[in-house]
């Protein structure tokens, strides 16, 4: 399983997020846990889509989609150093 985490700013808050991709029978997602604005811990997923980016689950957390296209950077990038 790979594994890897990056920080990115919110609000001008950095936070880390760590990413865990993970494989099953309905493709590849990975499964994301972070700490939000309270520190309360959250985790979410994202999943690959046909285009190659990396789309948030529905149901996420409103936020989340504010960033969403950082996320899914943050898994292209890592994946161009593999």
């Amino acid at each position: 399983m790979e594994r890897f985490t990056k920080e990115i700013t919110i609000n001008n808050e950095p936070r880390i997020f760590e990413f865990s991709k993970m494989k099953n029978m309905s493709g590849v997602k990975f499964f994301i846990v972070s700490k939000d604005a309270k520190q309360k811990p959250i985790s979410f997923s994202l999943r690959e889509t046909d285009e190659g980016n990396w789309k948030l689950t529905p149901g996420s957390l409103r936020w989340l989609y504010e960033i969403e296209m950082e996320l899914s950077n943050a898994i292209l990038e890592r994946q161009m150093k593999s």
